[in-house]
């Protein structure tokens, strides 16, 4: 079975060479996996673990259970090799962020390589103004009332309203969730800061469900910038400058 854990250790060096071969013969023959494996990549070599060996060794006994649950995950521990503890930050870092529900499900990515914004419309009804070199990613489960979506780089969000089932994007290690509003994000891949300014109705600005020393959330109305810095361990709100001007 190909399993994120098996790719993440594939990435870093730490597979034999009969799962290398492996792999390489279950791209041949799903050649339609080449996405996942793009995405798990660029999450792998961009991301830096963000605890100490002792924090991932706690993190990793309190989500283990959500490991053995999920099939897909193969058990791995922590150790002191620094591979190994890249990829066990990295799946942690999945497993917080909720970003696992991308792999495990069939995704619809919209990609802008044009040097213009190009508008979309979700599903729902959201209208995305989604900037040059942005992609974003939504799976199946949106179409049941999930609205989920994975941003990198650029876009303006004009979110339908719906109450009973709110708009959640993930942006890099934060998430922006809303039931109906307009609202702008930037997360270059480039960066792990990612920045929302709202242009309309509120938003909740945030990075982790549970609140801990390494967790951050805040609340943004119209005319308000957030900022979330990873690196420095801050959310910073401010004003947007360019809300006057801004149609």
């Amino acid at each position: 079975m190909i399993t994120d854990e098996l790719l993440f250790r594939f990435f870093g060096g730490e597979t034999s060479e009969r799962e290398n071969r492996m792999i390489r013969d279950w791209l041949t023959n799903y050649p339609d996996q080449s996405l996942r494996v793009s995405e798990l990549r660029e999450i792998y070599d961009s991301a830096e673990p963000l605890l100490a060996s002792e924090e991932i060794e706690n993190e990793w006994n309190r989500l283990e259970p959500v490991f053995s649950a999920d099939r897909k995950i193969l058990k791995i521990r922590p150790s002191k090799s620094a591979k190994l503890l890249r990829i066990a930050a990295v799946l942690l870092v999945l497993v917080g962020s909720g970003l696992l529900w991308i792999f495990h499900t069939k995704n619809y990515v919209v990609n802008n390589r044009d040097l213009v914004t190009k508008t979309i419309v979700l599903p729902d009804g959201t209208q995305v103004d989604l900037g040059p070199a942005s992609k974003l990613v939504y799976n199946d489960k949106f179409l049941e009332g999930v609205r989920e979506i994975r941003l990198t780089g650029d876009a303006c969000f004009n979110v339908t309203s719906d109450p009973a089932h709110p708009f959640t994007v993930f942006a890099g290690l934060a998430k922006i969730k809303v039931t109906g509003t307009r609202f702008v994000v930037n997360a270059p891949p480039t960066s792990q800061e990612v920045e929302v300014s709202v242009k309309s109705g509120n938003v909740l600005f945030y990075n982790s469900e549970t609140l801990d020393k390494n967790s951050f959330r805040m609340s943004l109305l119209a005319g308000e910038k957030g900022i979330f810095q990873p690196s420095l361990n801050r959310m910073d709100k401010t004003k947007d400058p360019y809300f006057q001007t801004t149609p």
